[in-house]
């Protein structure tokens, strides 16, 4: 089975140990944090299957980072840090937002968590 390598694009609090540690058990290389304004550098040097990105950017950076994304063909999603109670994804160390996150970007097929 193939490791799924997965940018993290955000401020350094959005990628905790515990987080990086449970995504890592799950088989998923998470790579970054990576700050909106260094994503492209970082993108030259490595491949993503993927990408989350930190919704508490303001909106300019974020229609920036999905244009970038969008233009190198990388899905990508948006998460928060906190449970959000109006829905969306929460990026942290849980199985199921590990799965509900992988399924979303890459389809199904994908295997994590049991």
């Amino acid at each position: 089975m193939r490791r799924i390598r997965l940018m993290v694009v955000g401020p350094p609090p959005f990628l905790p140990p515990l987080v990086r540690r449970a995504w890592n058990g799950a088989g998923i290389e998470l790579q970054g944090p990576v700050a909106a304004a260094d994503l492209a550098a970082a993108l030259s040097t490595s491949r993503a299957d993927g990408a989350v990105i930190d919704v508490d950017y303001e909106a300019p950076t974020l229609l920036n980072v999905v244009e970038l994304l969008d233009m190198l063909g990388v899905p990508a999603l948006f998460a928060s840090a906190r449970p959000d109670n109006r829905g969306g994804f929460t990026f942290s160390q849980h199985p199921t937002t590990i799965n509900a996150i992988v399924n979303q970007l890459l389809g199904a097929n994908e295997i994590t968590l049991q």
